[in-house]
């Protein structure tokens, strides 16, 4: 085995072998010194996978042998180098379970998704064992079937992952895979005093909850869009705020000349993350602040409303507000004001206990678009079906 450090983080190499089904489990030797029975996250090319790793001293060494559905996900060979990242051993069991359906024969989606839903224990031995992540793609050649990962509950926020016991799994949701057209995505979130109340609610694995604050459910969102979203490598474009007493925009960067830009085009799922990691990286210099969300959405969609000098597309402007105005002008009268684009449609998420849904209805009514209150973390699931209807509105437009 090699080890490598990057970061001051270690990751292992070893060479892949091709098992069976192994209900999840893949083994390595019981010599390697510097590993220990866990959760790791396996990378062939540019695949990522979890997988549950055993030590054994049947194994030799510098060897891994995969779970045979994990080895064809891979697309590795045997010999082939993969690279091992430890992670978090806590990953919980999944009770409910949504994919979605597509046919590699070109068949109908709907049809095949019925039909699987009738016999869905046929898929037992291809999924018992799998720790699965949102977004991920798994392919049953012999059903000729794609299934997508839309949702799990409950699951690792870190990993965004579940473990797959078919005794402990309750329900399974299976839809036709329907991608969203192509739109563009401009983000508002606020990060003042009333977005770090500590009231959204996150169920733990052991039955217990825990709170979070509101900023960390508009986080979960933009990574749930990150990982659901199909336009990438398009010409569709991003930009992103955040905003207190006053308005911070996320810089952007030409690739080209590295000068400042007010979008950039969506070429990977990296941009939203990136993103997300700025918000956190910001959210304490705003602690105590007011809101104002007149303003913020006045910039923002003055920003947005350029989208349809570059592209035909219509323009997503997710909204991740408590409500709360306490400074600047009215936000209502802002986006009326402001809003001259009809491909521009607003998606409000409503965060926390204490807050203002009329005001955000308001918004979203104004702004063409749809409200909806998250009080717990799992409710942010809801978003990709409003997504779905909105943008399909929006194309018609």
């Amino acid at each position: 085995m090699e080890l490598v450090y990057t970061n001051g983080d270690s990751i292992m190499i070893l060479r892949a072998k091709q098992g069976r089904n192994q209900k999840g489990l893949c083994f390595v030797s019981s010599k390697e010194s510097n590993l220990e029975s866990g959760v790791f996250e396996l990378n062939y090319k540019d695949k990522w996978l979890l997988a549950d790793i055993r030590l054994s001293q049947h194994v030799p060494e510098d060897l891994l042998i995969l779970d045979d559905r994990l080895f064809r996900e891979l697309g590795c060979f045997n010999e082939s180098e993969l690279i091992l990242h430890p992670t978090s051993n806590d990953v919980p069991y999944c009770s409910e379970l949504r994919l979605s359906v597509v046919s590699t024969k070109g068949l109908d989606n709907r049809v095949i998704a019925d039909a699987i839903s009738k016999r869905v224990n046929d898929l037992q031995d291809d999924f018992e064992g799998l720790i699965l992540k949102l977004g991920q793609e798994i392919l049953i050649e012999r059903l000729g079937i794609i299934f997508k990962v839309l949702f799990l509950f409950p699951k690792d926020d870190v990993l965004s992952a579940s473990r797959i016991s078919w005794n402990v799994l309750e329900e399974i949701h299976l839809t036709p895979k329907n991608d969203f057209p192509l739109f563009n995505i401009c983000s508002v979130i606020e990060i003042g005093a009333a977005a770090q109340i500590v009231d959204i609610e996150n169920e733990a694995t052991d039955d217990t909850c825990e709170t979070l604050p509101r900023y960390e459910a508009a986080i979960s969102a933009i990574k749930l869009l990150a990982k659901s979203y199909s336009g990438y490598g398009t010409i569709t474009q991003f930009c992103g705020f955040a905003y207190s007493d006053e308005v911070v925009r996320y810089q952007l960067y030409d690739s080209q000349t590295g000068e400042s830009i007010p979008s950039s085009s969506l070429y990977s799922h990296s941009i939203l993350f990136a993103f997300t990691e700025w918000l956190r990286s910001i959210a304490s210099s705003h602690k105590g602040r007011a809101s104002n969300p007149g303003e913020a959405l006045r910039v923002a969609i003055e920003t947005a409303s350029n989208f349809q000098d570059l592209n035909e597309y219509p323009t997503i402007l997710l909204f991740c507000s408590s409500g709360i105005h306490s400074v600047g002008p009215n936000p209502v009268k802002e986006v009326k004001k402001s809003l001259s684009n009809s491909k521009l449609r607003i998606l409000s998420l409503n965060l926390g206990l204490d807050r203002n849904l009329d005001l955000m209805e308001a918004i979203a009514k104004t702004g063409n678009g749809k409200a909806i209150g998250v009080k717990q973390m799992s409710e942010v699931e809801q978003l990709l079906l409003l997504l779905s209807e909105l943008v399909s509105k929006g194309s018609d437009a």
